[in-house]
């Protein structure tokens, strides 16, 4: 690790000759400021926050030993060094005082002397480090280990029967719900929106589950509210609400749902959900609700993501949806071969406003647009020789993972429209056999090296005859075809895996990093690291 110094001394000879003499960064130290006067150094250190001050006593407008202080105050930590022309003993009682690490005189300044005081406050500081980076070990497996302890809890509260309800009183008393006092909880359900989306972009289930875990205990400002993870999707708040006739507690925690809501999209660009039933004392009915709650799917699947609101039973429609199966597949293979973007978008929003309205079963919905989706790739992939492409477990894998309504028309849509720029991109395109054979070959083989060479002896043709073809049809070169095919297959690796870098470039057929992110920031104009981060 490297740590941070500020250097300050109102005499430059001396800040030139220690800046320019030290071997900082073979001390593992970085010199963030070199200052000329207490007041700049203060400055610097509320700046760079240094894990060591090395300065003078007397400098104008603030003296060395008042900036130890201030500094101080603001880091217990700081390792500070004096260095001055003043000897007095009363200097150094001040210094000690002040817990300074060492005390060098001017007079007697040898750069050796120095380095060996740095030495030891990074051996000091590096102590430190150990010692707080195992306690921070010890919390963390503790608060882990009583996650567990919540979460078997709650799921055994769930999933077993009440056969004796004094013990689970007992067990809902050491967990810090108090219902042996008469004070009705309210039972809350948060559910992060698009879960699946949050998962792949924090890195796993695990990680979503503790940023979830997080965010509510950070921002939700509840008097006595009891949490658990009951998977890492769902999470169940027990919310204490004594009566009190002078407020109004169930306005007064909905608007703390939505503080958690703006928080978590300001910090997190995540959503949260919030769905709550009826405060009660007793320990049967809170499980009762919660298990509603939890097999609430299709009032879930109906409601607009960011809801605060009461849970209510959603009546599902008795129709056969598939009955319009036939005229609305029509209908949507009319707007493709129309090529119509804006007729589209229309026909998606009337579907969703018809199936909201019905109220369709959940699953009897994304098995009847699982179908349709089928078809439509279909048609207009497999025969258009895209066979080796066609891959049924992935849109049925896309679809299943959608929470809401509103992100499963959100998803139809673009897969049209996408549709659309295919049909459109060979309606336009002179076909050309060995140009679609090329362009399947890349295709089915984007992790291997593929040149044009090798190419035109795949399709018994010249080379410099195939390159000027190949050019011709596409506007591209054969090369710059591979590349532009390799670099969008990256830009999905990065955006919905976590390979890294060096792992995405070796799948891709490239040996030499360096260039395989060169290319990249050519492509999409910034380095397959910035392009991660910007999701």
């Amino acid at each position: 690790m490297t740590y941070k110094v500020v250097l300050a001394d109102d005499h430059y000879p001396v800040l030139e000759y220690l800046s320019t003499s030290i071997p900082w960064d073979t001390l593992g130290l970085e010199l963030s400021a070199c200052c000329s006067d207490g007041r700049q150094a203060w400055e610097a250190c509320q700046l760079h926050q240094p894990d060591i001050l090395l300065t003078d006593i007397g400098m104008p407008a603030m003296n060395g030993l008042e900036l130890i202080q201030k500094a101080r105050e603001v880091n217990p930590q700081l390792q500070t060094i004096i260095l001055s022309c003043h000897g007095e003993f009363e200097y150094a009682q001040k210094a000690v005082k002040l817990n300074v690490a060492e005390y060098i005189l001017k007079e007697s300044l040898q750069i050796d002397q120095v380095i060996a005081v740095l030495t030891e406050a990074v051996a000091r500081l590096e102590v430190k480090l150990k010692s707080r980076n195992h306690y921070l070990q010890m919390e963390k497996l503790v608060s882990q280990n009583h996650a567990a302890i919540r979460t078997r809890f709650i799921r055994m509260f769930v999933e077993q029967p009440v056969w004796d309800e004094a013990e689970w009183y007992g067990q809902a008393e050491a967990m810090g719900i108090s219902l042996h006092t008469g004070t009705p909880y309210l039972p809350v359900l948060a559910v992060p929106e698009r879960s699946y989306e949050l998962e792949r972009r924090f890195g796993g289930v695990v990680n979503l589950q503790f940023v979830m875990d997080n965010v509510l205990q950070e921002f939700l400002e509840i008097d006595g509210i009891i949490q658990f993870a009951l998977t890492e999707r769902q999470f169940i708040l027990f919310i204490p609400l004594p009566h009190i006739l002078v407020r109004n507690l169930y306005e007064e925690f909905r608007d703390n749902f939505r503080h958690v809501q703006r928080m978590a999209k300001l910090h997190l660009r995540m959503g949260i959900s919030f769905f709550y039933g009826e405060a009660t004392p007793s320990l049967i009915d809170i499980k009762k609700q919660i298990q509603a709650l939890l097999d609430s799917h299709a009032l879930r699947f109906y409601t607009a993501e960011g809801a605060v609101m009461k849970y209510a039973p959603v009546q599902t429609s008795g129709e056969d949806l598939f009955v319009h199966y036939s005229e609305i597949l029509q209908q949507l293979r009319d707007c493709i071969q129309q090529e119509d973007s804006s007729q589209l978008a229309a026909k998606v929003r009337e579907i969703k406003q018809y199936i909201g309205d019905q109220k369709y079963p959940v699953e009897s919905v994304k098995s009847w647009l699982l179908k349709m989706v089928m078809e439509l790739e279909l048609k207009y992939v497999v025969m258009q020789n895209f066979v080796s492409n066609f891959n049924s477990e992935r849109h049925q894998r896309s679809i299943q993972e959608f929470e809401t309504l509103e992100q499963l028309m959100e998803w139809l849509e673009e897969f049209l429209k996408d549709k659309i720029l295919m049909l459109s991109s060979m309606w336009k395109q002179n076909v050309r056999k060995e140009i679609a054979e090329a362009k399947r070959y890349v295709m089915n083989h984007i992790s291997e090296k593929v040149g044009m060479e090798e190419m035109a002896k795949r399709l018994g043709l010249n080379p410099t005859h195939f390159s000027r073809l190949f050019r011709l049809e596409t506007g591209l070169t054969f090369i710059e075809y591979v590349t532009r095919m390799k670099m969008e297959q990256a830009r999905d690796l990065l955006n919905q895996t976590n390979l890294t870098i060096v792992e995405i470039a070796e799948q891709l057929g490239y040996d030499n990093v360096s260039y395989f992110i060169k290319l990249f920031r050519n492509f999409s104009g910034m380095t397959p690291a910035e392009f991660r981060k910007s999701f």
